[in-house]
């Protein structure tokens, strides 16, 4: 396989991760947080707002420039 091939598998894999916690908030909403309000909560804080900008810049960079 090609280096290519496992990037696209991984975001594949993460993109099917994050869907499927989305759909456990929606029917088991005791069990785990919404996806919104988890966010909502750890932004409160302006350092974590800061590095989550900061990684966010660093991905984008690092994979998403080519």
């Amino acid at each position: 396989m090609s280096d290519r091939v496992i990037v696209i598998v991984g975001f594949g894999l993460v993109l099917v991760v994050a869907l499927g916690l989305v759909v456990i908030t929606h029917v088991r909403r005791d069990l785990v947080a919404p996806v919104g309000e988890t966010i909502a909560y750890l932004t409160r804080n302006r350092v974590v707002r800061i590095a989550a900008v900061l990684v966010w810049a660093w991905i984008g960079w690092h994979f998403l420039a080519r």
